[in-house]
């Protein structure tokens, strides 16, 4: 029996294991072995650093039915599913109150403040520091007016220090001479950065963390059992059963589903993301392109052009309807001349989202022996390394280097 088993062989996990096994711990992490459906393959491989404000705030609502209406829109909820989502749904567009978006971009700011620092120090020992790219991040817009729409999160931004700066479409062109069509002006993200390729980088620091001596089990964990105040087992899909001393629950999207057995009803959800990958497109950008008009990123990486985006609320194993990865590659030629995106790969994987997308990050309220990180939404890639650091403080009993307060699990109870 390993002194802790974490359940999740995504970014979250992996870096947790690493951080525990430098504490002088053993350690097993269950992975379900399917590297290139989860988030951590599938992602835009960002590191956002100032993506501290929700998806949900002032002016939300009143778009909601044209996008719900509206198959082709940045968010679609399955016609099977919105009867079944409508709680998180409900909870979502209230957390986009002014008030409490300040609130929340107060409290995701500290996670992301340290995240580039966190990273560089985990691929120094790993000997990945080249999978961190260090260029800005464009967020591009049609037109000025477009552009000054989004003052409200540009202002919250810089409150937190995540500064940003206007370019006009000459000096913009300059910056990505491939940009084209209707983008007319964009904001330089301040303290953004790239990795190199976020499933490549995941499966490194897998292999670092087997050749410190960590131990992966492939299987997909189903229940945890328990005993009084105490977990003691995890019960796989294969039947078997695992005694476990200590345990962490880095599931992503399907960690609601497993706390459950810990008596605790989380509302998580699975946003299904999507991505359509080049391996050569011929199209050269320095930065990744965040196109706020067509709701899509566009990401170079060592494997090739990514256009990465869109929101789906669909259930957590749907059937992927790669009619919107099609979508988004489509917009792409519209801003990137001559791209040709037939040859490439589609992708579709579950996010997990909380309603107020601040992630979970706690010790499981009746079971001591759990800890749980998950819910991290379209951070989770940023803050791996980050929140493996404030993990490990909490099993080994140090004073993290944050207030937790604001990422208990029991916030929605």
């Amino acid at each position: 029996m390993s002194d802790v088993t974490i359940i999740g062989g995504g970014i979250i996990g992996i870096c947790t294991g690493i951080a525990l096994l430098e504490e002088g711990l053993s350690v097993e992490i269950i992975d379900r072995g399917s590297a290139t459906e989860g988030a951590s393959y599938g992602n835009c491989g960002l590191l956002a650093a100032g993506e501290i404000v929700p998806i949900s705030r002032p002016g939300t609502l009143k778009k909601i039915p044209g996008w719900l209406s509206d198959p082709e829109g940045p968010l679609f909820v399955r016609p099977k599913q919105m009867f079944s989502q409508m709680p998180w749904l409900l909870r979502f567009l209230w957390a986009g109150r002014r008030s409490r978006v300040l609130e929340i971009a107060a409290a995701m700011a500290p996670l992301t403040r340290d995240a580039a620092n966190d990273y560089r120090d985990l691929f120094a020992k790993v000997g990945i520091e080249d999978n961190l790219v260090p260029a800005e991040n464009i967020f591009a817009f049609n037109s000025k007016s477009d552009y000054e729409a989004d003052a409200f999160a540009r202002e919250i931004r810089s409150r937190h220090g995540f500064s940003t700066r206007y370019v006009g479409k000459e000096e913009l062109r300059q910056l990505e001479p491939a940009l084209g069509g209707p983008i007319e002006c964009a904001a330089i993200m301040g303290g953004w950065l790239q990795f190199s390729d976020p499933g490549l980088a995941r499966d490194r620091l897998m292999q670092f963390f087997r050749k410190q001596g960590g131990s992966v089990r492939q299987g997909s964990a189903q229940r945890i059992e328990t005993d009084g105040s105490k977990a003691v087992a995890v019960h796989l899909e294969s039947g078997e059963r695992l005694p476990i001393a200590r345990l962490v629950v880095c599931a992503g999207a399907w960690s609601g589903k497993l706390v459950k057995s810990l008596g605790l009803n989380v509302p998580v959800a699975a946003l299904q993301g999507y991505h359509h990958h080049l391996p050569k497109p011929e199209v050269k950008l320095n930065r990744a392109v965040l196109y706020a008009n067509g709701g899509f990123v566009l990401t170079s990486m060592e494997s090739g052009l990514r256009i990465g985006g869109t929101i789906e609320i669909a259930g957590l194993d749907p059937v992927p309807n790669f009619k919107r990865a099609d979508l988004i590659a489509r917009k792409a030629t519209a801003v990137l001349p001559g791209l040709d995106t037939s040859g490439g790969t589609q992708w579709m994987g579950p996010r997990p989202f909380m309603p107020d997308t601040l992630p979970v990050i706690d010790t499981a309220p009746n079971h001591a022996n759990v800890t749980l990180a998950f819910g991290h939404g379209q951070v989770g890639m940023t803050l791996g390394a980050t929140t493996a650091k404030l993990v490990s403080s909490l099993i080994t009993g140090r004073r993290p280097a944050i207030p937790l307060s604001p990422y208990r699990v029991t916030r929605f109870a």
